[in-house]
């Protein structure tokens, strides 16, 4: 079964609060995983995310995971 890696960051932590930052989550997958269903199946709702990164690239909520991906989850941010 396919593997990935996942992390989040800033207030969506509370999703996965068992979630080590420097080795990432480990989560298998399906192979039709898309970003949408990567969100549902940890909780998260999509508005409560703002950037998606997949293997240091920008993702949109429709593309399909793969083995071996590292996906990154960020929540809007201010600062000033």
């Amino acid at each position: 079964m396919p593997e990935i890696e996942v992390r989040v960051y800033a207030t969506l932590q509370k999703y996965v609060p068992k979630q080590d930052l420097k080795t990432g989550n480990k989560m298998s997958i399906d192979g039709n995983t898309t970003i949408k269903s990567l969100l549902d199946n940890l909780g998260i709702p999509v508005e409560e995310t703002k950037i998606i990164i997949v293997n240091g690239v920008h993702a949109e909520l429709d593309t399909v995971l793969k083995d071996g991906d590292r996906v990154a989850i960020f929540p809007p941010v201010a600062g000033g």
